[in-house]
């Protein structure tokens, strides 16, 4: 399995770790709780949901409907429920702040996945994501050796938030970082839509004909590029970077469309997400920690190993015999 070294470390130094008991964990309810409809997040509660069925864990799902006041009424709603644990993918700054206040009030611990913040993390029961400033930087490497000189572009997410921006930097420091001479021709944003991505692609191509790869930050985009390459007649000349490894991006490399994606497996990461929950419920886990999200840069030549969003029951049941992620130092940002 090529898992960068970030998860491998984890890996090896959560050996001193161990998960908590069947015994501990069963009979506890746990609400699982997504900030809206994207796959991603439906996949993560997939895995969650067959990892507590296999724990004997009772798991109340919800969906904020990327509302941050339906998300403060759910929380209060499984609060009143007597849940043992919420297990989150908050809508906002704004909306986890409202909820852990919930939560601490009622004395119920609550874990989030993505949406760190210095400011909440010793309030909380731990808070799992990617380092946000260096996800596009394997893809970057990976590109730059297949490109070592020639054109290239980018295509991000929505700007403003910060993490559009960090995936494209990252990615050309990926493309610096591998030794490549390649130039950056053009960098558009494509707020994360397939549609979007395709124009943007589309633009591209026809002010730079000589562009040999494009990055799209998510896979979703990566999706419209191809088919703007596909359209323009080139299938096959264009290297396509993507990221989240989602089961799209993975059918495109399979297909032989995309050069390859890092992904963000939202099914193995909810997994331990859970575990971990479940060991500050029962003191074997110290609240308040930064933990990595598993990572993995998938190619055409470790398709047989690519962690699947969609988590099959014998995968989860491993990843519940694995050891637990231990804590770590929060990414920080770039001095500029």
């Amino acid at each position: 399995m090529n898992i960068t070294r970030r998860a491998l470390a984890l890996l090896a130094l959560g050996t001193a770790l161990v998960a908590p008991g069947l015994s501990q964990a069963a009979e506890k309810t746990i609400a699982f709780m997504r900030g809206g409809p994207d796959p991603y997040y439906q996949f993560g509660m997939n895995a969650a949901q067959a990892a507590a069925d296999k724990l004997g864990v009772k798991l109340i799902t919800y969906s904020a409907n990327n509302d941050p006041t339906q998300e403060l009424a759910n929380v209060q709603d499984a609060i009143t429920k007597g849940v043992d644990g919420i297990l989150i993918y908050a809508v906002s700054l704004s909306s986890e702040k409202a909820a852990i206040a919930q939560a601490k009030k009622a004395g119920v611990p609550i874990f989030f996945q993505y949406g760190y913040d210095e400011s909440i993390l010793a309030d909380s029961a731990g808070i799992m994501q990617i380092d946000l400033f260096n996800f596009g930087q394997p893809v970057g490497e990976a590109i730059g050796k297949l490109l070592p000189e020639g054109e290239y572009a980018t295509i991000t997410g929505k700007l403003g938030r910060g993490d559009a921006e960090a995936f494209a930097q990252s990615f050309k420091n990926g493309m610096v970082k591998s030794g490549s001479k390649a130039v950056s021709v053009a960098d558009l944003a494509a707020d994360w839509d397939r549609q979007k991505a395709m124009d943007a692609a589309s633009q591209i191509l026809t002010a730079h004909p000589n562009v040999k790869a494009i990055y799209a930050a998510n896979d979703d985009m990566a999706v419209g590029v191809a088919i703007a390459i596909d359209r323009a007649g080139k299938s096959g000349e264009i290297l396509i970077g993507g990221n989240n490894g989602a089961p799209y991006g993975v059918e495109l490399i399979e297909k032989g469309q995309m050069t390859l994606t890092g992904s963000n497996p939202p099914s193995i990461a909810s997994v331990h997400a859970l575990r971990l929950l479940l060991g500050v419920i029962d003191g074997s886990v110290k609240p308040g920690q930064f933990y990595y999200a598993p990572t993995q840069l998938i190619t055409k030549d470790n398709l047989g190993d690519a962690i699947p969003w969609d988590a099959q029951p014998e995968m989860v049941a491993k990843w519940l015999e694995e050891p637990l992620p231990q804590g770590a130092a929060p990414p920080v940002p770039p001095a500029n």
